[in-house]
């Protein structure tokens, strides 16, 4: 393709050896233009970039290779914002009833008002039957699953901020090299 100005509005109309000798509408004024014949239209200059220019502008956007790494550094970083943000509203609408602090302050209340035969007895039971619980109370299961979503939800946004600072690191541009 050569580029091919109209004599009349002075536009730059784009023009293939195919159309040589022959006339083209103009893109402009829509004018017809003669076409020099092939000789004379090598000589104008051409609209297709030299392999120097196309070289130029490959370096200075991303490769193939690049940007499909860029491309992909960014979905798995949305995809883990998406999943942060899913586990953090899990994480929120979870209401532990009571803490295990509070739950010992109870039981330290508790007994500070029993009386010594109710401490006896007490005692005796712990004695004969031990203290050990075969699950875990039902408000340190509500605590526990609360404390998996904030897990869930750190290891999200841990792998979105790594896959955030490869992408900029891949979608960087790079140095212009001194000869």
């Amino acid at each position: 393709m050569y580029q091919l100005t109209c004599p009349k509005c002075e536009a730059i109309n784009e023009v293939s050896t195919a159309k040589a000798g022959g006339e083209i509408p103009c893109s402009a004024c829509h004018e017809t233009i003669a076409v020099p014949k092939l000789g004379e239209l090598r000589n104008l200059p051409s609209a297709e970039p030299t392999s120097q220019e196309r070289a130029a502008s490959t370096a200075a956007g991303l490769s193939g290779g690049r940007s499909m790494a860029f491309a992909g550094l960014g979905l798995v970083c949305l995809v883990c914002l998406l999943g942060a943000a899913f586990c953090g509203v899990n994480w929120s609408n979870i209401e532990v009833p009571i803490t295990t602090e509070r739950h010992l302050e109870m039981l330290e209340e508790s007994y500070a008002e029993s009386s010594s035969a109710q401490m006896i007895r007490e005692f005796e039971d712990i004695t004969k039957y031990g203290v050990d619980i075969p699950t875990p109370l039902e408000y340190r299961t509500i605590e526990l699953r609360k404390q998996a979503w904030a897990q869930k939800t750190m290891a999200f946004v841990g792998v979105a901020a790594l896959a955030f600072v490869s992408a900029i690191f891949v979608g960087r541009k790079p140095r212009a090299e001194t000869a």
